[in-house]
């Protein structure tokens, strides 16, 4: 179920043009999984994946990634 969820961050991601007009496929994956929660502890991937999506960082100005002005 978590791909809805992925595929609507990125989607926003997009639309808050915080990585600019068009950013790569690589970019989003890197802004998500930057500003993506850690669930479980260290080397917890197979469980829990890149951790809980945090759309509010992920689409704010600043942090991993973004453009600066």
């Amino acid at each position: 179920m978590a791909a809805p969820h992925v595929a609507a961050a990125a989607a926003l991601v997009i639309a808050s043009r915080v990585l600019g007009p068009r950013p790569s496929p690589a970019q989003i994956i890197a802004r998500l999984r930057a500003t993506a929660r850690r669930l479980g502890g260290g080397g917890d991937e197979r469980l829990y994946g890149a951790g809980l999506l945090n759309v509010a960082a992920a689409t704010a100005p600043g942090g991993p990634g973004a453009l600066t002005k």
